[in-house]
């Protein structure tokens, strides 16, 4: 078998970029996990226990997001292949920007709909301020935003997996192997 060509280091993400992506991918895999779970639960201690875990894994996406573009904007991400074909550029580029605009407004959202229950929120047990007293009205429309967002992030992911899988088997194609750490 043939041993996989080397990657050039300017193409490579950074280790600390490499780190971000994967754990991200770890606790947003979590968070559909739980969520889909704890909806399911009947109102009591297990219930109220996974949604405190969602919330607070949500709110690490979410501080892990701004540390990801703080990092990104440190150290620019490497530029995509010139082989590319401009449509391609586009969609790779366009669903990035989508994953920022989901990772920030997910946990927007679910803090919002969680400020607006009866509920308090905190992050693994340290208490967070509400934005607002108990109102279901408000409540329930953060809540079903969060759910819209998560269906579009569902969406992206799968943009996202189906792009890395279609240059995953190309001969001479590095894409996807820029990402992982070894």
């Amino acid at each position: 078998m043939k041993a996989a060509a080397a990657i050039p280091p300017d193409a490579r993400y950074t280790r600390i970029a490499m780190l971000f992506h994967w754990v991200t991918v770890a606790l947003v895999a979590a968070l559909y996990a739980i969520g889909w779970h704890m909806v399911e639960l009947p109102k009591g201690p297990a219930r109220g226990e996974a949604f405190a875990l969602h919330k607070s894994i949500g709110m690490t996406v979410f501080l892990l997001t701004v540390l990801r573009l703080a990092w990104r904007l440190h150290a620019p991400p490497p530029p995509l292949p010139a082989t590319l074909a401009r449509w391609q550029r586009l969609l790779a580029t366009s669903v990035h920007h989508l994953f920022y605009v989901l990772l920030f407004a997910q946990p927007a959202m679910g803090y919002l709909s969680s400020s607006f229950s009866p509920y308090p929120s905190s992050w693994f047990g340290l208490p967070l301020p509400d934005w607002g007293e108990h109102h279901p009205r408000l409540n329930e429309f953060f809540t079903e935003l969060h759910v819209a967002g998560s269906v579009a992030l569902l969406i992206v992911i799968m943009l996202h997996v189906l792009g890395a899988l279609s240059h995953l088997f190309k001969a001479g194609d590095h894409l996807v192997r820029r990402i992982l750490p070894w």
